[in-house]
Formats: C-alpha cells, sequence, structure tokens
C-alpha cells in the first residue's frame, strides 16, 4: 500500500472515530458534542481550503512551462510523487474548460500551459499529421515522443476542444 492510499485510510479512520466521540458525548452531555462536531467540522473545511490553496498555487506555478511532467514536479516543489499525482489527476477531471491540458500518459502526466495548447491547434488545424506536429513542437517546447502528441490529440478530442 503506498503513502496516499495509506493516509486516505487514516484520515477517514480517524474521522469515524472523531464521529463516534461526538456521539458518545451526545448521550451524556449535548452541548460538549455539539463544541466538537463544530471543531471537526473547521477542521474538515480548513483542510479543503489548503487543498483548494495548494491547487492554485500549483496552476499558478505550472503556468511558467510551456510542458512539464508530474517528476519534474515533484523535484521542482519537493512534494511526494504520488501526491502531485493526486493533485494532477483531480485537476485533468475539471479541465473541459480550461486554456492548459493535462494529459495522462502511461501512468505519468504531463502537463501543457495555454501556449502550447494553442500552437498544437493550429498545428492541428493546418492538417499537419503527429510527425509534422512533433517536429514542429520539439522546435519550441520539450515534447519527446509521438505518443504525448496522440495523448493531446485524445484528450481534446475526447473534451470537445479540437475543431476538426
Amino acid at each position: 500500500m503506498n503513502f496516499s492510499k495509506l493516509l486516505f485510510v487514516l484520515k477517514k479512520f480517524i474521522f469515524y472515530i472523531l464521529l463516534g466521540f461526538v456521539v458518545i458525548f451526545f448521550l451524556f452531555n449535548q452541548i460538549i458534542a455539539l463544541w466538537m462536531a463544530g471543531v471537526i467540522l473547521l477542521v474538515y473545511v480548513g483542510s479543503f481550503i489548503l487543498t483548494l490553496s495548494f491547487k492554485r498555487r500549483l496552476l499558478r506555478r505550472l503556468q511558467e512551462y510551456s510542458t512539464i511532467s508530474d517528476i519534474e514536479i515533484a523535484d521542482k516543489l519537493d512534494y511526494s510523487i504520488e501526491y502531485i499525482r493526486n493533485m494532477l489527476s483531480s485537476l485533468s477531471r475539471n479541465q473541459k474548460r480550461k486554456k492548459w491540458l493535462i494529459v495522462n500518459l502511461n501512468r505519468r502526466y504531463v502537463f501543457f500551459n495555454e501556449h502550447a495548447v494553442e500552437i498544437f491547434k493550429d498545428l492541428y488545424r493546418r492538417g499537419y499529421n503527429e510527425k509534422k506536429i512533433l517536429e514542429n513542437m520539439q522546435l519550441e517546447m520539450r515534447i519527446r515522443s509521438r505518443a504525448e502528441v496522440k495523448a493531446i490529440e485524445d484528450t481534446l478530442a475526447n473534451q470537445n476542444r479540437l475543431n476538426s
């Protein structure tokens, strides 16, 4: 079991333990139970806000790069690769209306900023095939393979962001 799954299970376990304490205290003293429930709710909302804050900071930082992989992000930000992949996975689920793009390629994530996506769309509209797109994009950014080009094309097509 990896660290992120262990942390998720631990958070869930602690939540149920605290919920049990609130129920037990409610049987004996309702006021203390209400205060405990309020504190637990505040801690939960605080952790949620911290997660949202990290996602916004991460996106702001990623916009500086035309393309960057999850391993490079983890190295630059000094976070675990599992945590970064979870954040990128979460961000990639809600990217349909965003100008940037996150693609999942062979169990790794690659981020492309708005400029990179626009270059790809422009080359695609011109009718270039994967090889030509790869050659042109390699000149301006760090695209490594045709598989990345295909992943970008598939992701944009699935989100209806690619004009035929």
